[in-house]
């Protein structure tokens, strides 16, 4: 029986992973963060310190994942190879490595078989930022979830303080501008809006009005 694939593509604290996991929850899919694969290959490459232009030696950090997805007290936990990595991949030097890590080719190939071996498995909601346009592209229910870089330094910025207390909010907004940039210009699978996604921008949007916005598409 062929699943059903729901893709969620946007930017940087877009508000992808919330709405994604909620709006999985109410459909009773699976809930995939796709961006999490990377953070966890580019974690690891760090932990060994493998240089971040050792293009097969990253990539063969990425070969080897054996990542398990499981939910958690309402949201998502991240193991590989039986460790939990969940809590230390949203660091400052993740970060600030993994859009690096991500525009690397051969990482890139092999994370979309992961990518799709998991989505194929049963209905899936997956976010990431190019879900829709590269590994489903023939999805049939596809958003593009976008806010003004202000709102999402702000949802960011919430975020990383619980793990570091010297961050300020320019530098998430000014980090963010670049990452916006660097994944909207890099020549591998860059960030846009796939070909027939529907486009939501939530700013001034909960994350229970995006789902609920979201739903009424699914079954207009």
């Amino acid at each position: 029986m062929e699943v059903d694939i729901v893709t969620i593509d946007g930017p940087t604290s877009s508000g992808k992973n919330s709405v994604g996991f909620l709006l999985a929850q109410k459909l009773g899919y699976q809930y995939i963060d796709s961006g999490m694969i990377y953070r966890v290959g580019t974690y690891l490459s760090l932990k060994n310190h493998i240089p971040l232009d050792d293009v097969l030696k990253i990539t063969e950090s990425f070969q080897n994942l054996k990542l398990e997805i499981k939910s958690s007290n309402g949201g998502l936990r991240i193991l590989n190879n039986g460790e939990d990595l969940t809590d230390i991949l949203h660091t400052r030097e993740v970060t600030n490595n993994v859009s690096a890590v991500s525009t690397i080719k051969e990482v890139r190939e092999v994370t979309k078989v992961i990518q799709r071996r998991l989505g194929s498995s049963k209905d899936t909601v997956m976010t990431g930022r190019d879900i829709g346009s590269e590994i489903f592209p023939n999805a049939k229910r596809k958003f593009f979830l976008t806010a003004s870089p202000e709102i999402r330094a702000k949802r960011r910025f919430n975020q990383l303080t619980k793990t570091d207390s010297q961050i300020t909010y320019e530098q998430v907004l000014q980090s963010m501008e670049e990452r916006d940039r660097k994944d909207s210009t890099r020549e591998v699978s860059p960030l846009r809006v796939p070909q027939g996604a529907i486009t939501i921008d939530n700013s001034n949007m909960t994350v229970e009005e995006t789902v609920n916005k979201m739903i009424k598409y699914i079954y207009a």
